[in-house]
């Protein structure tokens, strides 16, 4: 598959998306052409226990052979490394070991990953570079490309954070061989997102793969996963701070965060509550925007098709709606949203009220 090339407005430095099989023993090689990896240069490789075993050893060996000076930093896995104690303890560390202003960090794993190793990045030093290896397919296909790092607090999901470009992202679809089922099948989820708000094709070709029972294959989803990496590409080389039309990419993500927040980010997977923060705004597109509700209908039925919570088995929690009156998106007029006029386009609104969405989420509680 071709590279993908991020331009950023106003910067003469671009970087390169690839999206190719077998990418995970050539990091090191590819990192010198692409970032000028010098021999010596120090190498912080972080990365969380399951990816560690799993890839740790393959990366870190391409990395030596290309001349990185490589140590590796460790971090638990899940969500609840998305924590500021987690990101101080990689500073420590790094200062400990003496990392300098020309080490560059190499993110593998997920997003929660690149999103704290691209922040501690960010910050250590005021500014090291940073290159993403993302391992699932959430990461793969969104969460590594744009520049957006940051980390979790009590009140809400990525309070904490800045935008700092990788130099590049090197996306392997064979490390998604060895992903469980449910990440997966949330990973799908942000694959669905960019299908509904900028390219309906995307939709057209996953239903095509769930008939056939192929969703979950890494070889048949690979294409989509570059064909995400372009649409987040466009998105992020035309608005690269989320000000303008970048922000489509938050839709399900109101509904979705206040989910994740309310639970502790321990009962949903990130792409399972955007799930049902789509299916949520969906219904309040039909209501606000007049998106024909058919088209609302066959995405929730992709959704469900694709093993993805589209209901509630209860009523959210006051945390929810605390959580989405504290949302980063929200605006002077209220809590914005994003929503669809029609599949493939995507608008933000703010609700002057809460009163829709209270109506919409209400209705996605079981036996309601």
């Amino acid at each position: 598959m071709k590279s993908i090339s991020v331009r950023i407005a106003g910067r003469p430095r671009r970087y390169t998306v690839r999206v190719e099989r077998g990418l995970l023993d050539h990091v090191g090689a590819r990192l010198r052409r692409d970032a000028g990896l010098l021999p010596g240069t120090p190498v912080a490789l972080v990365t969380d226990r399951n990816v560690g075993r799993l890839y740790g050893a393959r990366v870190e060996r391409s990395l030596r052979r290309a001349g990185g000076a490589v140590r590796r930093y460790t971090l638990a896995p899940g969500e609840p490394s998305k924590d500021l104690a987690v990101a101080t303890r990689l500073f420590e560390a790094w200062a400990r070991d003496g990392l300098g202003k020309n080490a560059i960090v190499v993110a593998l794993g997920g997003g929660v990953v690149s999103d704290v190793a691209g922040f501690a990045a960010s910050a250590f030093g005021r500014g090291l570079s940073w290159v993403a290896v993302p391992t699932t397919l959430l990461a793969q296909a969104d969460a590594s490309i744009g520049g957006k790092t940051g980390v979790n607090l009590k009140a809400g999901k990525n309070l904490v954070g800045a935008f700092h470009h990788p130099r590049a992202v090197y996306a392997d679809p064979e490390a998604l061989r060895t992903l469980p089922a449910r990440s997966m099948r949330a990973g799908l989820a942000e694959v669905v997102k960019m299908g509904v708000v900028r390219d309906p094709s995307i939709l057209v070709r996953l239903t095509s793969l769930a008939r056939r029972g192929l969703a979950l294959d890494p070889r048949a989803v690979a294409p989509l996963v570059h064909a995400c990496a372009v649409s987040k590409a466009w998105f992020v080389s035309r608005d690269e701070r989320d000000k303008g039309i970048r922000r489509a990419l938050n839709f399900g993500h109101t509904v979705g965060h206040a989910l994740e927040a309310s639970e502790g980010y321990r009962a949903f997977h990130h792409g399972e509550a955007v799930a049902v923060g789509m299916v949520a705004e969906l219904r309040l597109s039909v209501l606000e925007l007049g998106l024909d509700p058919i088209a609302a209908v066959h995405v929730e039925a992709l959704l469900k098709a694709l093993g993805l919570p589209t209901s509630l088995k209860r009523r959210v929690k006051p945390s929810f709606w605390r959580a989405v009156l504290r949302d980063k998106k929200r605006g002077r007029a209220g809590v914005r949203v994003v929503l669809c006029p029609a599949i493939g386009k995507a608008k933000v609104i703010a609700l002057p009220s809460l009163t829709q969405l209270e109506r919409v989420v209400g209705s996605l509680v079981r036996g309601r």
